[in-house]
């Protein structure tokens, strides 16, 4: 019998380290702010990217990093912080000056939205977990969190080469408005097809 209850005891106490050792607790990104100064990043020029579906403005995406992340030498995230990015901007027919980001995205205030409207960009969209268009992205040390743009207003100016953004975003599943600032140079990609 004395047996019999140490081998019980036994049992439930390597239970009970077992099932604590397996879950994991899932603390959600939720609780870590949004940083809203952006500190590099790149502006990536797509050309007349749908005109086959006959849109013949062309195409820009904004790629924005805060402190403490960014993209290392082979193009991979890395660090933590936010990355706002900012899907098919359309703009008038643009021409292509390298580093030279006015050339292609132009003094204005530019607003989201579901069409290919002129001086306008994609909001963001969830597909069942898969996101696309607009969105803000929140890395942190032991996950992310991907925050679509529901709606959104943001200003472009230039001060010699230095780009001046401002903008407001509106994102699902936050109650609080997110502003975002940028105020650097933008290095220009070509990824015209």
């Amino acid at each position: 019998m004395k047996y019999r209850f140490h081998i019980i005891l036994l049992f439930a106490v390597l239970s009970v380290s077992w099932m604590t050792s397996c879950h994991r607790s899932y603390t959600p990104i939720v609780y870590q702010s949004l940083d809203t100064v952006l500190t590099s990043g790149r502006l990536e020029y797509y050309g007349k990217f749908y005109k086959k579906e006959g849109i013949d403005y062309d195409v820009v995406s904004l790629d924005l990093y805060s402190k403490g992340l960014g993209l290392n030498d082979e193009g991979v995230m890395e660090g933590v912080g936010t990355n706002l990015y900012i899907s098919d901007i359309f703009v008038p027919n643009a021409w292509l000056e390298k580093d030279k980001p006015q050339s292609v995205l132009p003094e204005s205030t530019y607003e989201s939205d579901s069409t290919a409207n002129l001086m306008h960009f994609l909001r963001g969209l969830d597909y069942d977990g898969n996101y696309g268009g607009s969105y803000v992205l929140l890395m942190g040390e032991k996950g992310y969190e991907v925050l679509p743009i529901t709606v959104a207003t943001m200003t472009i100016l230039y001060v010699g080469d230095t780009l001046v953004l401002d903008g407001r975003a509106e994102l699902k599943n936050r109650r609080q408005p997110y502003p975002f600032h940028y105020r650097n140079v933008l290095p220009t990609i070509n990824r015209e097809r």
